[in-house]
């Protein structure tokens, strides 16, 4: 009888191994004491000398690569990470049937994966701590393609993912997806750099001072797109310095959209977009920065915020569209921040301006059924005034005094 215990203990444990690039089979502990740095790096180091790339296939001509991509596996426990771990193109990282814990006990601020990426997944982890707890990154490599599922974010000084290129390089020739995790209590939740990215199915908490003077997402480059989210701040009214709240949930500086999300109104709410994409210049009907609200709940502000609006604009976009959105009341639309100077704007760029389209329609709203545009964004409405009317908006300025993430 002993003797078949043990040998089960055996199957078991060899069995738990052999589950992808085990990080306990290279010396990882997980008890969250022991510092497991050097055993994951091992891992990940061994599961990218296995990757197997193919550019060729028969006589066809050469195409991006493909090939054949391990997993290294994290079992259940709480891993201690002190240092930067890297990450090859082709290895995926996933939790075991149960969510493991990796824990930053590095320096503060410091930087938890880098991934050098083309085609990678991560699934099933808890990222907790740290500066940048994932870094997405390459030399714009074509058809780079990354699938971030079922993880959770958890106190991230600065960023939980990132999507950044190298010094030198203009953006990421990416597609990514971000599919039911939970972002909470972090700096900021996500940096947008490649081509396309949506951000589906996600729960996303704020806290004050997290939320003062930045936004939770960042489009830095490229289409993001937010749907099915549950956006919930804590941004509350004033309490002093510390919790100024120049809040929002999206700085975009090229095109972004958000279908079916619940802007929270926990503590009043807060905008959701502070655009600062411009117009396009040299290819305007095709090209330009892109605001789009579709079927949201945009409870986003309070009249005694100097912030207090839907979407705030630094400059004119291309496109700008709000439609069959509920909730609203209390706060414009759309404010034009003092900084934007439209006349001057429309004097350089004449041909982007005249070929703007922006729409509002079909929107609920709490204020007697009718809401404000400021009235020198007229030019750019190619259909009368539905549901809103033009009015004369003098936007409040954001203080300068404003405590960035004090602790």
């Amino acid at each position: 009888m002993k003797r078949i215990f043990i040998t089960l203990l055996c199957i078991c444990t060899l069995c738990s191994f052999g589950e992808g690039f085990n990080v306990k089979k290279y010396g990882a502990v997980g008890n969250g004491q022991v510092d497991d740095t050097k055993a994951i790096q091992k891992a990940f180091d061994a599961a990218a000398k296995s990757v197997r790339g193919f550019r060729s296939y028969g006589k066809y001509p050469a195409s991006s690569y493909f090939g054949s991509g391990p997993t290294v596996v994290f079992p259940h426990g709480v891993y201690k990470i002190t240092s930067t771990i890297n990450v090859s193109g082709f290895v995926n990282m996933s939790g075991s049937n149960t969510t493991a814990v990796l824990k930053w006990a590095g320096a503060e601020n410091g930087l938890m994966f880098q991934i050098n990426a083309y085609r990678n997944r991560i699934e099933k982890l808890v990222f907790l701590g740290g500066g940048v707890q994932v870094l997405v990154t390459n030399r714009n490599l074509d058809k780079t393609m990354v699938t971030i599922r079922d993880c959770q974010f958890l106190y991230a000084s600065e960023m939980a993912v990132k999507l950044e290129p190298p010094r030198g390089i203009s953006h990421l020739s990416c597609q990514s997806l971000i599919e039911g995790c939970l972002f909470s209590k972090n700096f900021r939740c996500v940096q947008n750099f490649g081509d396309l990215m949506e951000i589906r199915n996600c729960w996303v908490d704020q806290i004050q001072p997290n939320m003062a003077d930045g936004a939770a997402f960042i489009n830095r480059y490229g289409t993001m797109r937010l749907s099915f989210c549950c956006l919930t701040p804590s941004a509350n009214p004033p309490k002093g310095q510390d919790y100024y709240h120049n809040a929002r949930w999206v700085d975009n500086y090229d095109r972004f959209e958000a279908d079916s999300v619940r802007f929270g109104g926990e503590g009043g709410g807060i905008p959701a977009v502070y655009n600062y994409a411009k117009a396009a210049a040299i290819h305007p009907h095709s090209d330009g920065g892109r605001v789009v609200l579709r079927n949201c709940l945009t409870a986003c502000g309070q009249v005694v915020r100097e912030n207090g609006a839907l979407v705030r604009l630094f400059a004119i976009p291309m496109q700008l569209t709000i439609r069959d959105c509920y909730a609203i009341g209390g706060i414009p639309l759309i404010v034009c921040d003092p900084s934007l100077n439209i006349p001057a704007e429309m004097k350089k760029n004449p041909r982007g301006m005249e070929n703007c389209r922006f729409q509002i329609s079909n929107n609920i709203m709490h204020n007697k059924g009718i809401n404000v545009v400021p009235e020198e964004l007229k030019p750019f409405f190619r259909e009368g005034a539905v549901d809103f009317k033009f009015a004369k908006i003098t936007a409040r300025s954001i203080p300068e005094n404003i405590t960035r993430n004090k602790k």
